[in-house]
């Protein structure tokens, strides 16, 4: 039997612009995310890697079913903007379990590097369309920047 691994990924909006990684081991841009500690809810986890990672604090906005509000002995949590299952090579070969949330920076602070990657960058609605990117994460992160930037909309009227 494959071992799955559950993994959460925060693609982190500012404006109009999204954050991404160069990963250093995997050679590609990537949002920040990582694997879920023991234990760990998924939107604790996303916050952390993105601290981690970053060194940015973020305020995740994906959806609630009733926002901030537990119900007896039920807490609503953020459901994950998408999930997807990603095979990973290599001895053993494994799978990834990833909740992707869409999150918004909190303050104006500049994101700090990690030793996981190389870089950082801000990337335009317009720089995603153009840049050398994996599909899957050029798709997510345009819309992780249209659905931040509805929402921030949405509230401000």
């Amino acid at each position: 039997m494959i071992k799955r691994h559950f993994v959460a990924t925060g693609y982190v909006v500012r404006g109009d612009k999204t954050l991404l990684l160069y990963h250093k081991k995997l050679k590609m841009w990537l949002p920040p995310g990582g694997h879920m500690d023991e234990g760990e809810l998924p939107e604790d986890a996303v916050r952390r890697e993105i601290l981690e990672e970053t060194g940015l604090e973020v305020e995740i906005l994906s959806p609630r079913r009733v926002p901030d509000s537990p119900v007896g002995r039920v807490r609503y949590l953020h459901v994950p903007n998408h999930i997807q299952l990603e095979d990973i090579p290599g001895d053993p070969p494994h799978q990834h379990i990833d909740l992707i949330f869409y999150c918004r920076a909190k303050g104006a602070a500049a994101a700090t590097r990690s030793d996981e990657h190389d870089e950082m960058r801000w990337y335009s609605l317009e720089e995603l369309k153009k840049a050398r990117l994996e599909e899957e994460v050029r798709i997510s992160s345009i819309d992780a920047v249209r659905y931040v930037m509805r929402r921030s909309n949405a509230a401000a009227k």
